[in-house]
């Protein structure tokens, strides 16, 4: 494994604080995903000697376009399941407003909130995760472990949700 504690400028990104910037903001996301690429890459033994030696530079103008061109996949895709699942939620709901199951004078239930709000959770984690050619051979990108990230938290979201509305009954 590569020593990150070389005095390569290169290293593995934190998730957490990778995920945070990736959400609020993007201009400082985009170094630390570009660097958490090239360490990836640096972790390859002949690689690695290599830049010991002095041989090879990681081009970090190419990781850059590479990690932005990732991040506005992956923000796409969570815009795109978001959108799907709003979509689905809508027309549900004027299917039930016509049969006359939702009345806009009737307030719902804290659990039937709860309910709905589990149910497009889990939803949108699902399709998500599911993905739109966001997979590399290696799994090990930012922008894939960012993809991990916010699939879990929000499924794990929907889940307390459900959990809880099936146990408030």
């Amino acid at each position: 494994m590569f020593d990150m504690n070389s005095n390569t400028p290169y290293k593995r990104a934190d998730i957490w604080l990778a995920t945070f910037l990736f959400l609020f903001v993007f201009s400082k996301y985009q170094r630390i995903a570009a660097n958490h690429n090239i360490a990836i890459n640096l972790e390859a033994p002949d690689l690695r000697r290599r830049f010991e030696k002095g041989e090879y530079k990681p081009d970090v103008r190419d990781a850059l376009i590479d990690a932005v061109d990732s991040a506005k996949k992956l923000r796409l895709a969570l815009l795109k399941s978001f959108s799907a699942v709003s979509i689905t939620f809508c027309i549900a709901l004027l299917i039930a407003y016509w049969q006359g199951s939702v009345k806009p004078s009737l307030p719902l239930s804290w659990n039937t909130v709860i309910e709905i709000s589990a149910a497009f959770f889990l939803m949108w984690s699902t399709l998500f995760e599911l993905g739109w050619g966001l997979r590399t051979w290696k799994g090990q990108a930012l922008h894939e472990l960012i993809h991990s990230l916010i699939f879990r938290v929000i499924f794990i979201a929907g889940s307390f949700l459900l959990m809880l509305a099936l146990l408030i009954k």
